[in-house]
């Protein structure tokens, strides 16, 4: 679709180069009136309206694939819209969305093949005169050449410039035609979610003197064997996509990665995030993904059905009893923590693969602090190490820097080769600038360098754009965005009528669970709940932070963990209620009171949460052993003073007893009612999270009775 408007655009200018160069002589012959004086200039302004027709081949495929219905849907933008090829997309890309929409919540919608046609429907021109004096305002004739004339036969003498401007209009008409796929979701309500795989016993000794052999199992201690079947295993080459099965045998020093595929088995299936697994797989009691490492991540097949799922590191064939055996070519260290911040104290995390730990394992870990490239203070995992002369570092220091080495010590019977490749955390490190052979082992120097910093705090949240506002019968809508800033990413909103009633904006790919009841269209006289859900990338949300709505601060409730510095899953107290006459009462945040009640206002006079007043203790005065104090009760909201109370001496029999606390919902609580139903919300949470942190898979999702399949 990208090449067609290209070649519009280069026929379109082609057209107007060709209009350019016409001889001015063509344009000439009526215009033998002017004083020898004035310069004729001819000029052209070609401006461009288009039509944009779209029709869409739709086929409906059932969850087994089979087409179940076929059909074509037009759209047009109707009126000839002004500008190029940036305005013809953006209209082509709104009316796709127009025709997409409402497929979206029956199954996955992909667009297939398209092709385009322009057509010229026709020219609208004007001619404008102008006269620029060679001193002097410019007089304008519009399109009156009679005026013209008449003008330069009462100004002989003028000198300057005469300008015939043509207007012209082209009206095209651009239809785009393409094909559109429905595959209708499967019916899984009966079905089970799989999150969790857990194999071991896996035979991982390489022999090219003897056929391979797989014994691996599913843990007999889980429901994994009640829920799936393993189905195919085998090795496959790192570098190419040979593998090798049962019986067969691998070929001496060539790196091999484990495979397995595993299918559920009748009434479950893989829970799925565009196409990668969405939760654990433990490998001998490890667990080796959550989402996996780089290009192993576990990826899902068959709509949910199929898992295949690769072992890393890589395991080297040896050629039987030969010195390879005991050579160890490749070191693999895993779990080393570089994600210090300042005030964290260094720990010794390392582990060696599992595949190897009968061949080395791990002397000592390192961090030394750095000035102008010569080490000031030192780390060390092994007590062993230090010099009474050395200054240990005991935590990490913002913005200082240091660096991290690791020593690998070999076991009876394995020597390191001299070029052994060391893998750290699945990254390589430079065998001839970073790793060097010791009496016993391996020392990697330098492996890291890390430079902590004070995280910064997230003080203010900003959502822009976000509709707040329906009448009765609309249907709900998303718009809310957040400006570009490397702070924080919006995930969704929603809006919810109760804590089984709502609808998120990331559905049906996510938070589809949430709520049991969709809201399809809003209804007159009910009172709706608007929220919001954001990450923070690398900064912390402070606990205090403001959240603005569309430029105007609002007051909200924590969903979930109050002490999530990088989650800010929040219930605002906007409220949306529609009203039978088409008129949407929008209460906003601002209290309003008299002396008895406060509320919140509608613009049409409509009140809302009217309620009593809600006080809040002040001291002015502490009391003493020897001297009473004083304090008095002030509204929250309007700072309306009840009398002062006397407070006696802290040395006095009897003390007073404080009046009965406000309840929850009174106005002078900071936090709103909560209408959705948390337990639902903390499972999504925590869902969101596993499917790729606060920073990662750009989004985050989770459901139990449906799955992705994209």
């Amino acid at each position: 679709m990208k090449t067609k408007p290209k070649r519009l655009l280069a026929v379109l200018l082609t057209l107007c180069l060709a209009l350019s160069i016409v001889p001015i002589t063509a344009f000439a012959a009526e215009i033998d009136f002017l004083p020898q004086g004035v310069t004729y200039f001819n000029d052209l302004k070609h401006t461009y309206r288009t039509q944009v027709n779209i029709t869409a081949n739709v086929s409906v495929k059932d969850s087994n694939g089979a087409v179940v219905e076929t059909k074509q849907v037009t759209k047009s933008s109707e009126e000839f819209l002004k500008g190029g090829v940036g305005a013809l997309q953006a209209k082509l890309a709104a009316l796709q969305a127009e025709i997409e929409t409402p497929y979206q919540a029956s199954g996955t919608v992909t667009r297939g093949d398209g092709a385009a046609q322009t057509i010229v429907d026709h020219f609208e021109t004007a001619s404008f005169y102008t006269f620029t004096p060679a001193s002097g305002d410019p007089v304008k004739f519009s399109t009156d050449l009679d005026a013209a004339k008449q003008y330069f036969s009462e100004h002989p003498d003028a000198t300057g410039t005469f300008t015939k401007l043509l207007d012209m209009h082209e009206y095209r008409k651009y239809n785009y035609t393409y094909d559109l796929t429905v595959q209708e979701n499967n019916d899984l309500e009966e079905e089970q979610v799989i999150t969790k795989v857990d194999v071991g016993n896996i035979w991982k000794v390489l022999d090219s003197t003897k056929p391979v052999v797989f014994t691996t199992e599913l843990n007999p201690n889980t429901d994994c064997p009640n829920q799936m079947e393993i189905t195919d295993q085998a090795w496959v080459e790192n570098d190419s996509s040979a593998s090798i099965s049962s019986g067969s045998y691998p070929e001496a020093g060539k790196e091999y990665v484990y495979e397995i595929t595993l299918t559920a088995k009748e009434g479950y299936y893989f829970q799925t995030f565009y196409g990668t697994f969405d939760g654990k797989v433990i490998v001998d009691g490890v667990e080796k993904y959550s989402h996996g490492h780089g290009d192993a991540v576990p990826g899902v097949y068959d709509n949910g059905k199929t898992l295949k799922v690769k072992v890393y590191p890589a395991v080297i064939a040896t050629n039987g009893t030969s010195q390879g055996d005991t050579t160890i070519n490749n070191a693999y260290i895993e779990n080393v923590k570089f994600d210090y911040r300042p005030g964290d104290a260094p720990q010794a995390t390392a582990q060696v693969s599992d595949t190897s730990l009968d061949q080395y394992e791990i002397a000592y870990e390192c961090w030394e602090e750095m000035e102008n490239g010569e080490p000031v203070a030192f780390w060390y995992s092994d007590e062993g190490k230090y010099t009474p002369s050395m200054k240990r570092i005991t935590q990490f220091e913002d913005g200082k820097t240091y660096m991290y080495s690791i020593e690998l010590k070999q076991k009876d019977g394995y020597t390191f080769a001299d070029n052994c490749s060391v893998m750290i955390n699945w990254s390589p490190i430079s065998a001839t600038a970073n790793v060097v052979k010791t009496v016993d082992g391996l020392f990697a120097m330098n492996v890291e360098t890390i430079r902590p910093q004070s995280t910064k705090e997230i003080s203010v949240i900003e959502i822009n754009n976000a509709t707040l506002t329906f009448k009765d019968g609309d249907k709900p809508v998303f718009t809310g965005t957040v400006s570009e800033n490397d702070q924080y990413a919006f995930r969704c909103e929603w809006w919810s009528l109760d804590e089984n009633t709502g609808i998120v904006s990331t559905e049906p790919e996510w938070g589809g669970d949430i709520y049991t009841n969709k809201i399809t269209a809003f209804e007159a006289g009910k009172t709706y709940h608007y929220g919001v859900y954001v990450t923070a990338y690398t900064a912390d949300i402070s606990p205090d932070a403001k959240l603005k709505i569309n430029g105007r601060e609002v007051e909200y409730t924590r969903i979930g963990d109050e002490n999530d510095t990088q989650s800010f899953w929040v219930e605002t107290d906007l409220t949306m209620t529609p009203a039978a006459d088409g008129h949407t009462h929008s209460y906003g945040t601002a209290w309003k009171s008299d002396a008895t009640n406060h509320w919140h206002e509608c613009a049409c006079g409509d009140k809302s949460d009217l309620t009593a007043h809600s006080f809040k203790w002040l001291v002015d005065k502490e009391a003493t052993a020897t001297e009473k104090g004083s304090k008095h009760e002030e509204c929250t909201v309007c700072g309306y003073k009840k009398a002062a109370v006397e407070i006696p001496a802290t040395g006095s029999a009897t003390q007073p007893t404080d009046p009965t606390k406000p309840a929850e919902n009174k106005p002078g609580n900071t936090t709103s009612p909560k209408t959705g139903d948390n337990s639902n919300m903390l499972l999504w949470v925590a869902l969101l999270f596993v499917s790729g942190g606060a920073v990662t898979a750009t989004t985050v999702y989770g459901r139990k009775k449906k799955r992705s399949v994209k």
